[in-house]
């Protein structure tokens, strides 16, 4: 039997469980730096009633990465490929002549080809300083949003430029002064409002909460003034609210128009809380955005599907799972073929998620910065006669182990943070050591480095980062080029 016929045999069945015949809707939502323990299911300090009504009647996802800041991410969502494959591992797509590379297909693509209307609402962040990589050009019907890492959340200005556009059209004058996650929102019930039900609607709602600066209305603060101390984390639970909110209207325009029953909803954060540079909050893992410890890499996510079979509904599902899985995923189940001249990252999870099967991963490559490195060195010498240079920022997890390499990439490696955001040291962290094992069966949040215990397995694993070492490519230019503002017109945009 072919490899085709088998794939049309699983989607067969899958639709099958379903109890669907036609592509659902698929309504992808990604929130900006949210953090493990903002969310009200996981702090119940939070008021998030509807993601822990979705979360709770939907799966869990206990056991999914993605990278540890939002440009590998989103990059790796849009195309199931890993960063290592896209040459944007690290650093910030900025001015920068980078971007997703345009021999990519991307998921909005792939999804426009198996009869789906496309929209996408928010953040982009997939590179601009060229139309070709504007996402109306990739493969979307419609765009609105904004381009690069962050705006401020009322003016949408970024580096003194309006930032916010419908397709090439720049309409920060007409939205200037509205708070953006409810602008969003508002933009989203429109397009289902207006759907042709001929067609099954993909709608990627990417928020630019809660992601810095800290702004909210002040009735979303007010609720938290008894509850939270700190007022920069009193201001980032507003946030939150206000994307519980926005999504509430989503759902509830999806409802109105019959919609809901044949919907999936996927919700992720694209990395960890930001505790840094805002007031995100991951406990009890360790560490954040930025970092390749736990609260940076392991992200909240679920789905939730009227169409999940019972027995799946309000489960918490512990299958290893990567951002880039969602493109074979979601286009799978679409009916769509996800797969073309380029090898995918990503892999089909969604008997996984179905509770069907187990998961069909055995390790996530978290990171693999080849172009970062530490400056220290493990004074034992141990593991560095290996063929991987550890001396190079790296993450991957193979089963229960996680294994990091290089620096662990956060300000504050030395520290957890709890619930109210205090920092506790970690005495026994040692900033010269190079390699660090931990295992997560056991200690999830990485109290304790085991690699001295189990060499076995940390040779094992430098070996597999040495494998992908071997199909790195070279990271794109971060050389900014001359800049012409007068080029991008009246909001920020292509140059050249």
């Amino acid at each position: 039997m072919t490899s085709t016929i088998v794939c049309f045999l699983l989607l067969f069945i899958s639709r099958i469980v379903l109890g669907v015949a036609t592509p659902p809707h698929i309504v992808l939502i990604v929130v900006d730096d949210l953090g493990w323990n903002d969310v009200g299911y996981n702090n119940p300090v939070l008021n998030t009633p509807t993601i822990d009504r979705l979360a709770g009647n939907g799966v869990k996802l206990l056991n999914y990465y993605v990278a540890n800041h939002c440009v590998p991410s989103r990059n790796m969502l849009m195309t199931g490929r890993h960063a290592i494959h896209l040459g944007l591992g690290s650093g910030v797509i900025g001015y920068h002549p980078r971007g997703l590379p345009l021999d990519e297909t991307t998921l909005g693509e792939k999804l426009k080809t198996a009869g789906y209307s496309t929209h996408i609402i928010g953040k982009w962040h997939c590179g601009f300083f060229s139309d070709r990589y504007l996402p109306h050009n990739r493969g979307f019907d419609t765009f609105f949003g904004y381009l690069g890492p962050g705006i401020d959340h009322y003016t949408y200005i970024e580096r003194n430029m309006p930032n916010l556009r419908k397709n090439d059209v720049c309409v920060v004058s007409q939205y200037g002064g509205n708070f953006s996650t409810f602008v969003y929102a508002t933009e989203g019930v429109d397009i289902i409002n207006a759907h042709d039900q001929s067609k099954p609607l993909f709608l990627y709602l990417s928020f630019a909460l809660v992601h810095a600066p800290l702004q909210a209305p002040e009735s979303y603060v007010k609720q938290y003034e008894t509850t939270i101390l700190n007022e920069d984390r009193r201001i980032f639970a507003g946030m939150t609210s206000c994307v519980d909110e926005a999504i509430a209207n989503i759902t509830h325009a999806l409802e109105r128009n019959d919609m809901l029953k044949n919907s999936v909803i996927v919700f992720t954060s694209d990395n960890g809380g930001a505790i840094a540079n805002s007031a995100g909050n991951n406990w009890p893992l360790r560490g954040g955005k930025g970092s390749n410890w736990e609260g940076g890499v392991r992200a909240v996510a679920f789905v939730y599907s009227d169409l999940l079979p019972q027995e799946s509904r309000g489960t918490e599902n512990t299958g290893l799972m990567h951002i880039t899985d969602w493109f074979p995923t979601l286009v799978k189940l679409a009916g769509g073929n996800p797969y073309g001249k380029k090898k995918l990252y990503g892999v089909d999870q969604w008997n996984m998620i179905l509770g069907l099967d187990k998961s069909h991963r055995g390790d996530v490559l978290i990171t693999l910065e080849s172009t970062t490195h530490a400056n220290i060195h493990y004074k034992t010498g141990l593991f560095v006669n290996n063929a991987f240079d550890i001396t190079t920022t790296a993450a991957i997890k193979m089963g229960k182990w996680k294994l990091l390499t290089g620096s662990p990439g956060f300000t504050y490696d030395n520290y957890w943070f709890n619930s109210d955001q205090q920092a506790i040291e970690d005495p026994d962290y040692d900033v010269r050591r190079l390699v660090r094992l931990y295992n997560l069966d056991e200690d999830p949040n990485e109290t304790t480095e085991i690699s001295d215990q189990h060499h076995d397995i940390v040779i094992k694993m430098l070996a597999k980062l040495h494998k992908y070492t071997r199909e790195i490519v070279p990271e794109q230019s971060k050389t900014e080029p001359r800049i012409d503002f007068d080029k991008m017109g009246q909001c920020l945009g292509p140059w050249v």
